[in-house]
This record gives C-alpha cells, sequence and structure tokens, in this order.
C-alpha cells in the first residue's frame, strides 16, 4: 500500500471515529474512563525510560511502560480495534520518550539530527487493519519533536516482506528472530546516514523484530541507531 493511499484511509477512518463519537460517547482506551481518550491515571503509565535489552548485539531500545494491565488494553484498543483517537496522544508520549533518552546521551549524539523510522507492518497486517499504523505516529512525532527546536524527520524506508503467519503465534526470541531474518528491508537510500536514527514501535516484546530493523539501517549505512516504543515487557533478568 502507497503512503498516499495510507494517508487517505487514515483520513477516512478519523472521519467514520468521529461520526461515531457523536453517536456514541467514547471511553478511555486504558480503563474505559468516560469521555477520555487516554485518562491521567492511564498517560502516568507511559512516562517512564525503561530500557529493553535486546538479542544479541543488536543495539539499545527503550519503553514508555511495561506491556501489561491499562497499557497493554490501550495499545491494543488502538492496534486492533481501530482506535485512531490515540495516535495524537501516543505520538506525544513517544516524542517526551525521545526528549528523555536525548538527555541520557552524549552531547555528540544530543546535537545530531533525527530521522524517525516507523516499524514496519506486513502486508497482511495492513489489510487486516486498513494502514500503517505506526506511520501516523511517527508523522506527529516529527512535527512535535520540531516545535522542541529539534530538528526530525520521518521517512518510511523499513519494510517487511514475505512473513509468514502472525508474530503472536510465535514465542522466544529465537522463534521470532528466525520467523522475520531476511524480511526487513531498507527500501531506499538513507538521507543523512549521520542522523541519529530511531525506529519507532507499538510494543517490544522478546526484541527480535526490533533488532532486525536496526540491523537492517546499520547495514544500509546508518552510523547511529536505537529503537523507542510505546510499551516492552521485562527482560527476565529484571
Amino acid at each position: 500500500m502507497e503512503t498516499a493511499d495510507l494517508g487517505l484511509c487514515d483520513a477516512l477512518r478519523a472521519l467514520f471515529v468521529s461520526i461515531g463519537d457523536m453517536l456514541l460517547p467514547r471511553g478511555c482506551a486504558g480503563c474505559d474512563k468516560p469521555d477520555e481518550v487516554l485518562c491521567a491515571s492511564c498517560a502516568r503509565l507511559f512516562v517512564h525510560v525503561y530500557p529493553k535489552v535486546l538479542p544479541g548485539d543488536a543495539g539499545r531500545c527503550y519503553g514508555c511502560s511495561w506491556y501489561c494491565g491499562a497499557v497493554r488494553h490501550a495499545i491494543l484498543n488502538w492496534k486492533d480495534h481501530g482506535d485512531g483517537e490515540c495516535d495524537r496522544v501516543f505520538a506525544l508520549l513517544l516524542t517526551d520518550l525521545v526528549l528523555k533518552v536525548l538527555d541520557r546521551q552524549e552531547s555528540h549524539v544530543r546535537s545530531r539530527a533525527l530521522v524517525l523510522v516507523p516499524a514496519p507492518s506486513s502486508a497482511s497486517s495492513m489489510h487486516r487493519r486498513g494502514r500503517w499504523q505506526m506511520l501516523p505516529l511517527a508523522r506527529l512525532m516529527a512535527r512535535g519533536l520540531k516545535r522542541h527546536g529539534v530538528s526530525a524527520v520521518m521517512e518510511p524506508v523499513l519494510r517487511l516482506e514475505g512473513v509468514q503467519g502472525k508474530s503472536v503465534q510465535t514465542s522466544g526470541a529465537s522463534s521470532r528472530a528466525k520467523r522475520i531474518e531476511g524480511h526487513v528491508h531498507v527500501s531506499a537510500d538513507l538521507s543523512d546516514a549521520d542522523s541519529l536514527f530511531i525506529v519507532v514501535d507499538d510494543i517490544v516484546t522478546t526484541g527480535a523484530t526490533m533488532g532486525q530493523c536496526l540491523s537492517a539501517l546499520r547495514d544500509s549505512g546508518a552510523r547511529d541507531v536505537i529503537g523507542l516504543a510505546l510499551a516492552c515487557t521485562p527482560n527476565r533478568a529484571e
């Protein structure tokens, strides 16, 4: 599906959501509190900087929250049940995570321009959900970071091709890594290999998919890459 088609799908989805809200008021995506997209209590669950250890030597990854309880409910409502109103809220939370992570980096990293790369969705996933769900979030994040004085662009250069089955049907880092190994591709030349490339995803469980994304960007010339996610599962040692 082309980026322009995805934009049209997002616009139509927003229109249908608006019509639905007029007919049936919504509840918080996390706890169902009336008339909230994400209530203050649930939003506070997404304000952390949790490091996630990726398999092997894949790189660094951080999450806003742990994937459980109201966080899990909110993400699944957005991801699998078409709650597009969460786009803007989740983008704000991820933008805040970017700023916090940048504060932890060395000065030469903090001063770099940022390239936000939405984690890829498979063709079957986009067909099922009607969109590439990370694309609008990464676009909104780039705009938000610019308002904070950070040079940021969004480049949807990662593609996931030829993957069989759903990620939920595999368990363990080894199984998930084998499922997607060789299927993550960089579809265009990187505009500035000296920028800090940030892969943005919704959920990081074993870290296999995120690790493959970071490796693909490095193999294509990106010198510094990290991963960020709305939520991560804790590493077993934690």
